[in-house]
């Protein structure tokens, strides 16, 4: 599954989804246990798919929406070093003026 399917299912849908692909790793891993799994790189792709179903999902409960926190991060931490710049010349005079002062 795509990221782009996953955004468009309710969180219902896809908290089934991962319980189903957590099924299918099961019956997987049992598979490679006994050695009979031809393609041991499907349990990779699974464990990978279930992440992005739950990743969606939590974005969907908690009202956000994929990409966005990514791309207002830099702006905020850039936007908290201008403000820090901007008080610390404050800091230093005040400082100062208690050291002249006793």
């Amino acid at each position: 599954m795509d990221l782009d399917s996953l955004k468009n299912q309710s969180v219902g849908e896809l908290v089934k989804l991962s319980r189903k692909l957590k099924d299918e790793l099961f019956q997987l891993k049992f598979q490679h246990t006994t050695q009979q799994l031809k393609t041991p790189h499907k349990l990779r792709e699974l464990r990978r798919e279930i992440a992005r179903a739950k990743m969606v999902a939590a974005y969907k409960r908690k009202g956000l929406e994929l990409g966005a926190k990514a791309a207002a991060a830099p702006k905020a931490k850039a936007e908290a070093k201008q403000t820090k710049k901007a008080e610390a010349p404050a800091k230093t005079e005040a400082k100062t003026s208690k050291k002249k002062k006793g």
